[in-house]
């Protein structure tokens, strides 16, 4: 899955197309179980807030902030975790 558009203005990306620079909330998380533990753990599960700081070239990974934490998530992984774009 890469964009799904929805009507009413609310833009949902899956986090590998998600904009750097932009905060946005959590829809659902499309992930195996031991994945989605290791993404709860760094406090991402469906409707928490984040802000995507960096996205590395070339497909590397995106850098993340959820509330306190700052942390690194595999684009292999983000591209199963679906989010909004915050307003």
């Amino acid at each position: 899955m890469q964009t799904i558009l929805v009507l009413d203005r609310i833009i949902m990306l899956t986090l590998d197309v998600f904009p750097a620079g932009r905060h946005g909330v959590v829809d659902r998380l499309e992930l195996a179980e031991e994945a989605m533990r290791r993404v709860a753990a760094f406090g991402l599960e469906p409707g928490c807030r984040f802000y995507l700081r960096r996205a590395a070239p070339l497909g590397g990974p995106l850098l993340l902030d959820v509330g306190a934490t700052r942390f690194l998530l595999r684009r292999s992984l983000a591209r199963f975790i679906v989010a909004r774009v915050a307003v």
